[in-house]
């Protein structure tokens, strides 16, 4: 799939499958990102890719996928965890 402009969200708990489904559509391993929060295992976050490239979205965090088939994130560091 080809984008003419760079297609962007912030990653939300309500719209985590719709951008998990996107990045999968284009090839690229994605997963829910668990955290221990106030004693119990939570997903905070979506996890792009592999190894060391891969990337950390957590929810609140802005998640950008480049017509060139690139996926970065900008983190919002005023998002709560």
């Amino acid at each position: 799939m080809t984008l003419a402009e760079p297609q962007t969200w912030q990653l939300t708990r309500n719209n985590f499958n719709q951008i998990d489904d996107a990045i999968d559509r284009d090839g690229i391993y994605a997963k829910g990102y668990w955290e221990d929060v106030d004693g119990k295992l939570t997903v905070t976050g979506l996890r792009i890719g592999t190894g060391e490239t891969r990337l950390l979205a957590r929810f609140g965090d802005s998640i950008t996928r480049h017509p060139d088939g690139r996926w970065t994130v900008r983190k919002n560091h005023e998002a709560s965890r």
